[in-house]
């Protein structure tokens, strides 16, 4: 139940917030987002703009097999794939870690690989990735992790 009103709450926050939007080019340098995300982990997110085609990003939360998992990666960004009207649909690439905690405690390695919807009038992401992960400590293995999320960009707001 707790679980449920997080989520609420959270859609709620990002959908007034959209009330006091400015028109935004999401994308830029030092742009900040948070939002939240569905999948492995299911949890928060956030990510920080290096430039207009780096980024850093990172998600904290519940991951399937009942572990908590935090990870941070470094991400490249390609503009030049599709030309879409109202707004621009980057795909991206990255490298970065993993650390889970819980009965199956693990560090590994991440490979992003996803797509974004950056919005032209309002501070919205909505992005969908794959990480295949390495796993380095306790035992070596292979691991996938994926999550559809969306985030709000916080300097684009009144």
């Amino acid at each position: 139940m707790k679980n449920n009103n997080l989520f609420v709450f959270l859609i709620s926050l990002l959908t007034v917030s959209s009330s006091y939007a400015v028109i935004s080019r999401v994308g830029s340098a030092e742009d900040v987002g948070v939002g939240v995300q569905l999948g492995q982990p299911m949890g928060v997110t956030g990510k920080y703009w290096l430039s207009s085609t780096s980024a850093v990003d990172g998600a904290a939360g519940y991951h399937f097999n009942s572990n908590f998992d935090i990870h941070a990666d470094y991400l490249w960004h390609s503009f030049s794939s599709f030309d879409v009207q109202n707004g621009r649909l980057p795909f991206y690439f990255g490298v970065g870690g993993r650390v889970m905690l819980g009965n199956d405690s693990n560090l590994g390695l991440r490979l992003p690989l996803g797509v974004s919807f950056l919005t032209s009038n309002e501070p919205f992401e909505f992005y969908a990735e794959i990480a295949p992960v390495i796993q380095l400590v306790t035992s070596l293995g292979f691991d996938m992790d994926g999550a559809v999320g969306i985030r709000v960009y916080l300097n684009y707001l009144k």
